[in-house]
């Protein structure tokens, strides 16, 4: 008879063993990845912190879900992910068919007390958690801390390729990049559970990496469409809206990069009207096939605008326990909508603010956000400036001065006005803004470092 389990309940003899061996495992082969490389690229000396920062924000995960809430989602999907391991040996062909995300009702009869309940079988978004942790279920030994341990260090990937093109691309910023992307202390603590937003934090950046080597650096190109796949096929499995939005920021850049190639100003002026007009055509078709496909209320804009109406009314209710926030009422409708763009970016920048936090990882959420508050206003006085000495073309040229700025702020605004507009609870809008962070951080360091730069230049 299979029971469901809470607090220190989920833990077993495997959760002694199995992360011990996996933690040592990893170690060994950091170090070895750390000495093959560390002296073509100095950036690897982070390599081995790096990960093991993130390993320590899945043990710090672990410990708070366990002692502190005793149940919620990670529990949930770690049962959930069990009962599906165990129906492989029930009913293969099933098991098979609800992997490749076949989720009927005679396909969840297969599951009872023998075996397990599926949890979110019902939430095709929610399950993909589910089914694409079911290998790190059959590595893990059962082990609840030893499959989170190894999403962690899975999903670090994504992060370390980042730093990595960061590095590449600026190398004047490698501290500042390796903070924003590696140690940030909310990613490494939501982004390294067994949680949708590890596998849509690795995701995001995998998108963006290879976009940028498509489209800017034109190298690798076989390998990369293939990531960019990968990663679209996750974001949309998990959380479409992430798609939308790098869908969005990705075609915008791509402007940015191929404006950047022509010198001709007069051509520029009469190119780019051209250019907007197709990037809008391209990213509208492709948001609405992505919708159809995903269905429910993404597979309209009528749908979306009534489903944010709905998650604000119920998410400012009393029962959340004066966790929530409230961006004011609005019709479902577009003008209705952006009536509220103002203040749902700036929930989704910049809230929780200190004062508004009610706990431990709220305080951390928060103190984040004074800091990304305090750069965007110090981005802003650098650029006004600059613009008033200098001139606006100059000041472009160093804010915009890569399409990796570009990508950041409009993926920030972009995300941060989705999830300020759809979410009003604190401790949910903690987690969904976690894929933005590394972006916005990095290209406010990179601005400031490139105003330093050229400041330098100057004073020559």
């Amino acid at each position: 008879m299979y029971t469901y389990k809470i607090g220190t309940d989920i833990l077993s003899v495997w959760d002694a063993i199995f992360p011990i061996f996996y933690i040592t495992l990893i170690f060994i082969y950091a170090y070895v990845v750390r000495i093959r490389k560390i002296n073509k690229y100095p950036e690897y000396k982070y390599f081995i912190p790096g990960l093991f920062a993130k390993i320590f924000g899945s043990i710090a995960f672990i410990a708070v879900y366990i002692f502190h809430y005793v149940d919620g989602d990670t529990l949930m999907y770690f049962q959930s992910t069990e009962s599906l391991f165990n129906l492989a040996f029930k009913d293969f062909v099933k098991f098979v068919e609800i992997m490749l995300g076949k989720l009927t009702y005679e396909n969840a009869s297969a599951f009872g007390p023998d075996i397990g309940y599926p949890y979110y079988y019902f939430d095709p978004n929610s399950y993909s958690v589910v089914r694409f942790s079911v290998p790190f279920f059959l590595l893990s030994g059962k082990s609840f801390v030893a499959i989170t341990i190894l999403i962690a260090a899975f999903t670090y990937s994504g992060l370390w390729k980042l730093f990595r093109l960061l590095v590449q691309i600026f190398p004047k910023s490698i501290k500042t990049s390796a903070f924003s992307v590696l140690f940030i202390p909310s990613t490494l603590f939501w982004g390294s559970g067994l949680l949708k937003d590890s596998y849509t934090l690795m995701a995001t950046c995998y998108f963006f990496i290879s976009f940028y080597y498509l489209f800017v650096l034109r190298k690798q190109i076989t390998k990369h469409i293939f990531l960019i796949l990968f990663a679209s096929f996750i974001l949309i499995s998990i959380r479409p809206y992430i798609f939308f939005a790098v869908v969005v920021s990705t075609l915008l850049s791509i402007i940015h990069a191929n404006m950047k190639i022509i010198q001709n100003r007069i051509l520029k002026t009469l190119i780019f009207p051209i250019l907007i007009a197709v990037v809008f055509i391209i990213g509208t078709n492709i948001i609405l096939t992505t919708g159809q496909i995903v269905g429910g209320y993404y597979s309209s804009l009528d749908n979306l605008l009534k489903q944010a109406v709905e998650i604000q009314e119920d998410l400012t209710r009393e029962y959340y326990g004066g966790n929530s926030f409230n961006i004011g009422k609005f019709e479902p409708t577009i003008p209705g909508v952006l009536s509220k763009t103002h203040l749902a970016i700036t929930a989704g920048l910049y809230r929780p603010f200190i004062w508004e936090a009610k706990n431990i990882p709220s305080l951390i959420a928060a103190t984040e956000n004074f800091i990304f508050l305090f750069m965007t206003f110090y981005v802003l006085l650098l650029s006004i400036l600059t613009w008033r000495k200098h001139g606006f073309i100059y000041m472009q040229k160093i804010v915009l001065s890569d399409s990796f700025i570009v990508f950041s702020l409009i993926f920030s605004f972009v995300f941060a006005f989705i999830i300020g507009i759809t979410t009003a609870n604190f401790g949910a809008l903690v987690r969904y803004k976690i894929p933005l962070i590394p972006f916005f951080m990095a290209s406010l360091f990179i601005i400031i470092t490139n105003f330093n730069i050229e400041k330098d230049k100057i004073n020559e």
